[in-house]
């Protein structure tokens, strides 16, 4: 997505819709709960590719091909297990940047929210 704002407002349409829909009653604390599950996930999301995207499970990924490769019964010859990508080969530069991008933005929105609604 080119324009990160326009994500982000759709983001906050995707909050406000939930709210409509599954809030019991219509109150402030009922859309920072939303607005908390939806920012929590794309943070939670953003966590977890930034450490696959560091490298953090190559090495164990390397090692299960190269132990099923070597332990195999039924050789595959065709099977190149050293040139196959590994995890952090995968994900894209920009992409854990972009969840934690809209997960942080729209924490500061709950923030601020839970600041408007303990202060009133």
């Amino acid at each position: 997505m080119k324009n990160k704002w326009v994500m982000f407002a759709v983001n906050i349409a995707l909050v406000t819709i939930l709210f409509i829909a599954l809030a019991p009653v219509y109150d402030l604390l009922h859309y920072i709960n939303q607005l908390f599950y939806i920012a929590y996930f794309y943070i939670f999301i953003g966590i977890i590719m930034w450490v696959v995207r560091g490298g953090f499970f190559d090495g164990i990924t390397y090692g299960f091909r190269r132990f099923s490769n070597r332990m195999s019964k039924q050789k595959d010859y065709l099977d190149d297990w050293k040139e196959k990508p590994l995890p952090s080969q995968t994900i894209h530069k920009s992409l854990p940047k972009f969840f934690l991008f809209h997960g942080f933005m729209l924490s500061a929105g709950l923030v601020a929210l839970l600041f408007i609604y303990y202060s009133g």
